[in-house]
């Protein structure tokens, strides 16, 4: 082969060579310009993505806010609708001496007005009025030691514990306390001792949930458990004395030692028809049972916009006294629900 034809074949190799190069470097930097700018699409879609899902979860939980705020406020108007529903009547009453807890548990201010209290379905949601009279409960501000052993064997309380709740009952009520106390109740040196120091009252409760600050006192005792009966519907801090016969619960005849067939008695008396009693047998006057009402009374009303919203509550303790044809409304207690308390 010739010296011409040989670098001619090789100058045709180096050609072919060249346009295999020159190819390569076009793929490779069109593949690589291609390449990043789908990564970089991709980075964009999936920031989108994240600040989609964001602003969707905000949304959500903003529209979720609005609407408790909305159905809590409904809610909340509902009950005070409820509790100036109960006002009304109980202003409707012709005879503020008499009211009758009756048989299926409504509270009446007279046999013939019928009652407001139960449950009532209030467009998508409900309402749930009670009127207790404060005269059916003992008043832990003038009970005699005797009756508070009785109350407290009642509940269940342990034996072992009851003697010392009521030295330590008696010890917070008493303004003597500050120098001496009783041999099992505690004076300021054992609330001062405590990890949230405090000092002992020496003077009446305010209202029964203030049992919480005496020595001895548990949660389960005033709240109940499966195996204590709750103090606290039995008490109170309002009652002027002498327990209604017409309004007193069964579990309050029981703790002061009526039979079943003397309550069998009593709630027989206390239907719509029969009208309650108008005097009180001797058998149960000297239990310390009377007839007349004190006027002081709860009203404790739940209401919720919707079934499954957030509840209402407002609870209220009036004085009701006659005033020239009319009555004089006087609130001694007020308590909204948590729900209703916003910072």
């Amino acid at each position: 082969m010739s010296r011409s034809k040989v670098k001619g074949e090789k100058l045709k190799v180096e050609q072919q060579k060249e346009k295999k190069r020159r190819l390569f470097t076009f793929y490779f930097s069109r593949f690589t310009e291609e390449g990043i700018a789908l990564i970089m699409v991709l980075w964009v879609l999936v920031m989108l993505t994240i600040i989609a899902l964001n602003y969707l979860g905000s949304s959500r939980a903003n529209s979720a806010g609005t609407r408790n705020l909305k159905e809590e406020t409904q809610s909340y108007y509902m009950a005070l609708s409820g509790y100036h529903e109960a006002l009304q009547y109980l202003m409707s009453d012709k005879d503020p001496g008499f009211d009758l807890f009756d048989t299926d548990g409504n509270f009446r201010v007279d046999r013939d007005t019928p009652p407001i209290t139960g449950t009532k379905s209030v467009g998508d949601g409900e309402v749930n009025i009670r009127i207790t009279d404060e005269n059916s409960k003992i008043n832990i501000n003038n009970v005699q030691p005797e009756r508070l052993k009785s109350l407290l064997e009642y509940a269940g309380i342990p034996e072992e514990a009851i003697p010392e709740l009521i030295d330590s009952i008696e010890d917070w009520k008493d303004p003597s306390s500050k120098e001496t106390h009783r041999l099992l109740g505690a004076g300021d040196d054992y609330y001062e001792s405590l990890a949230d120091p405090y000092t002992a009252k020496h003077a009446v409760f305010d209202v029964p949930e203030e049992l919480l600050l005496v020595k001895g006192m548990k949660p389960e005792y005033l709240y109940g458990s499966k195996d204590i009966k709750p103090l606290l519907p039995l008490l109170t801090t309002f009652g002027k004395g002498g327990m209604n016969i017409n309004t007193v619960n069964q579990d309050m005849m029981t703790m002061l030692g009526l039979n079943n067939f003397e309550i069998e008695a009593v709630m027989k008396q206390r239907t719509a028809e029969a009208g309650g009693f108008t005097f009180v047998p001797e058998e149960f006057a000297r239990l310390g049972f009377g007839a007349t009402s004190s006027g002081v009374l709860r009203i404790e009303v739940t209401a919720r916009a919707h079934m499954k919203g957030p509840v209402s509550k407002v609870v209220a303790i009036i004085n009701r006294q006659p005033a020239g044809g009319t009555y004089k409304i006087q609130t001694l207690y007020w308590r909204e629900s948590a729900e209703n308390i916003r910072g």
